[in-house]
């Protein structure tokens, strides 16, 4: 049975890890000999960055699908010992339309966020006290709460139809989110089942007032869609070097909150034709269109195991990445055999002396300058990739030339 376990684990963290029971990870299988850069998910890994074998998805799937029309049931709930401060609708309002407008800029216009809303409060039977809810709780804690939810809800609410339900709690549940990040998805298993037959197996809930602001929920949403947690669960402060501010799936409040290419191509929102999968050894020059923006080669991806390949994609200041701190061409390796909050993505700092943009955060701001731009030139001892960024075009675009030997 999997349960996701979010543990958000320091401040300002966001998000949840899917823990899955077993033994150690097994070898992946092999990816499709026309698709070599989709790396297969590895069997026992957390959320593997990797492809999964089964693209099944609807009802009992265990992820969301992530294109065409998304089918959310959005609930609001409050507490005998925390009744809501201020509206149903208010509180809808710190979300929606900000959410689905998001994942349309990001997904290019491949996913159709339909939230449907119950504009009430539902008063939970038991206090907020009572089910224990703190950083990192657990499966019992969730369970408990869905089935006290079903017991004053499932009469006047059908949960059938359904990708995802969300549930926004009343923010003055619990302490403060810079005082402790409790917002969580728990996907892969039922909590609860409807007296209708629906299961409650992919649910986000929203905790207090997350700096992110609407972003929390597009964070907690990924994780419906299979994404991981790209920040350190054990090690906070380590997320600056890893993925720092370069994925919503790491920092949601970051500078740089839109999705890597790597996740795009995962969820569907890229073709296979948008990204130069290179296997033999040899030089070549591509141009890369921003990620941000439709159409255009997106990634140059080269793997280099059965569980690890490099990635080269241009990121630029629009859409969903509109207050980026740097604009170039971000390199990062991706790994499918490391569990989720453990650190599946690192960013290459293609300016390790210094930091930038200070000011988006107390730390974290090392990789805010990570892209490379024109005249640098990186090896990657780990990949055996060379590549060297040529320039920038007046449209945008970047030419890098890619060796691998």
């Amino acid at each position: 049975m999997r349960a996701a376990a979010l543990g958000a684990a320091g401040l300002l963290a966001v998000g949840s890890s899917v823990s899955v029971g077993g033994g150690p990870p097994a070898l992946p299988a092999p990816p499709p000999a026309a698709r070599p850069c989709a790396l297969r998910a590895v069997p026992g890994v957390a959320m593997s960055e990797g492809f999964p074998d089964s693209t099944r998805r609807g009802p009992g799937a265990e992820f969301a699908p992530s294109s065409g029309t998304l089918r959310a049931l959005t609930l609001l709930i409050d507490f005998p010992d925390a009744k809501a401060p201020y509206s149903a609708a208010e509180r809808y309002d710190e979300f929606f339309p900000a959410v689905k407008r998001w994942y349309a800029t990001a997904s290019y216009g491949r996913l159709d966020y339909e939230s449907t809303p119950v504009l009430r409060y539902i008063r939970m039977p038991r206090p907020f006290s009572a089910y224990g809810i703190g950083r990192g709780y657990g499966w019992d804690a969730h369970t408990q709460m869905m089935r006290d939810l079903l017991k004053v809800a499932d009469k006047d609410i059908d949960f059938r139809g359904y990708d995802l339900v969300n549930i926004l709690v009343t923010p003055n549940a619990g302490p403060p989110a810079d005082e402790a990040v409790l917002s969580v998805t728990w996907t892969g298993a039922s909590a609860a089942t409807t007296d209708e037959g629906a299961h409650l197996d992919k649910v986000s809930l929203i905790y207090g007032h997350d700096q992110s602001g609407s972003r929390v929920l597009s964070h907690e949403n990924g994780h419906d869609f299979g994404l991981p947690d790209l920040y350190s669960a054990d090690d906070f402060p380590r997320t600056d070097k890893l993925a720092g501010q370069w994925d919503t799936m790491s920092l949601d409040w970051g500078l740089q909150g839109d999705f890597l290419a790597w996740h795009k191509w995962r969820l569907g929102w890229l073709a296979d034709r948008q990204i130069s999968c290179v296997t033999a050894r040899g030089a070549a020059t591509y141009t890369l269109s921003p990620v941000e923006v439709p159409g255009g080669r997106k990634a140059v991806m080269i793997p280099y195991g059965p569980t690890k390949v490099f990635v080269l994609e241009a990121r630029a200041a629009v859409g969903d990445d509109g207050d980026a701190c740097r604009q170039g061409i971000l390199a990062y390796r991706v790994r499918t055999d490391v569990d989720s909050g453990q650190g599946p993505v690192t960013v290459v700092d293609g300016h390790p002396g210094t930091s930038a943009c200070d000011f988006s955060s107390g730390a974290f701001n090392s990789l805010n300058d990570a892209p490379f731009t024109a005249g640098q030139t990186y090896h990657d001892k780990a990949s055996g990739v060379t590549f060297r960024v040529q320039g920038r075009d007046a449209a945008g675009d970047w030419t890098i030339r890619v060796t691998r030997r």
